[in-house]
């Protein structure tokens, strides 16, 4: 049996920066997602393996908090370990070291496992008993956990779009980064020049599909802090919320 931990490291590409020289919060979102799926398929439950039993994990909730972003190619290193295991939902934490082991900043994710063909959650303790054995309930995940993002009514959408194949996923949905990218593209870029994504919160609600017709509504809740609901027709598909933070 493989430790409990993980841990990967990433070399920071061009094309996860932006004009700061700096990864991007999808970047980010990037890395954590990729090292999910790298511990997960090196301890027997990663898709190779699942999908077999015709399942698949969907990410549901994903909090980043970053008190700096990598450089560009600059290399880090990202630990993730199981916090718990419940009946629908497993929970996952992430830890961000730059190069010189620097925490750069911590993330939080539910998964939800999936019946491929019905889209239907299935009980993960009754599929998979072995994963409680990887839970590491003792290690600590400072970050705050979730808290419920309110949908925005009653005002004009800030942007919309249609989802194409270049945002589509393995699982034939919309990929979970591809749905930050798009939030964050609701900002001036002037924002980014000034200060930087503390914390992200994003909740996914339903899944998007080719051909969707999209439309994301922005509410600055403060000068600093911002809520975006992605919405197919007037049902949410996904809502966020930012935090901003000097440089």
């Amino acid at each position: 049996m493989l430790g409990k931990l993980g841990s990967f490291k990433f070399h920071i590409e061009s094309y996860t920066c932006d004009f700061t020289e700096k990864a991007t919060l999808s970047g980010i979102g990037g890395y954590i997602l990729d090292t999910a799926s790298r511990h997960a398929e090196e301890r027997g439950f990663g898709y190779e393996h699942i999908s077999k039993d015709n399942v698949a994990w969907v990410l549901s909730r994903l909090s980043i908090k970053m008190d700096s972003y990598p450089a560009f190619n600059r290399t880090i290193r990202i630990e993730t370990w199981v916090e718990g295991v419940e009946k629908f939902f497993t929970r996952r934490c992430f830890c961000i070291y730059d190069e010189d082991d620097t925490v750069l900043g911590y993330a939080r994710t539910i998964w939800a496992a999936i019946n491929i063909e019905t889209r239907r959650p299935i009980d993960i303790p009754a599929w998979r008993p072995d994963l409680a054995e990887y839970v590491m309930p003792e290690k600590e995940c400072p970050i705050e956990k979730f808290a419920k993002i309110p949908p925005i009514e009653g005002i004009e959408p800030s942007m919309g779009y249609s989802v194409r194949y270049s945002d589509i996923d393995i699982n034939r949905h919309m990929n979970s980064i591809k749905y930050i990218e798009h939030i964050v593209n609701v900002f001036d870029l002037a924002q980014f020049r000034d200060k930087i994504i503390h914390r992200f919160d994003i909740i996914y609600l339903a899944e998007g599909v080719f051909g969707d017709k999209l439309k994301l509504y922005k509410r600055d809740i403060s000068d600093d802090e911002s809520l975006i609901d992605t919405k197919k027709g007037g049902d949410s598909i996904c809502r966020g919320r930012i935090i901003w933070s000097n440089m």
